[in-house]
């Protein structure tokens, strides 16, 4: 059984995360939120990366979705993350990327849904 993992900011590190874990069959990234840009922009900027690269996936969006060679991975753009749907993922472990939410009250959000751990 993977651990399935949320991804919160979306920018250099998130990326970065995104794929150092993709293929590592110990984790299942299932959700993404980046309050700025949309799924379509993410999408493009996580296959071509100024510095490390084109990502050699096949890569797609819609809407509410990254899709990373047949796999769907749902993204938000919500501002906190309490109101992202963390428990509605089943997420195990949320990746904090976004540089915000650093203080013990500022990542409660994350553990009254459930989350178990936030790297």
């Amino acid at each position: 059984m993977s651990i399935r993992v949320g991804i919160n900011g979306f920018g250099r590190m998130g990326k970065l995360g995104f794929r150092a874990g993709w293929d590592n069959p110990a984790y299942e990234i299932v959700h993404i939120n980046e309050v700025s840009g949309d799924a379509h922009c993410h999408a493009h900027l996580l296959e071509f990366d100024s510095v490390h690269g084109h990502w050699n996936h096949q890569i797609s969006a819609s809407d509410d979705a990254i899709t990373v060679d047949g796999r769907e991975v749902y993204f938000s753009s919500l501002a906190t993350p309490a109101e992202v749907d963390w428990a509605g993922k089943d997420v195990d472990l949320v990746i904090e990327c976004s540089g915000k939410f650093k203080t013990e009250d500022a990542l409660q959000p994350y553990f009254d849904q459930g989350i178990r751990k936030v790297l």
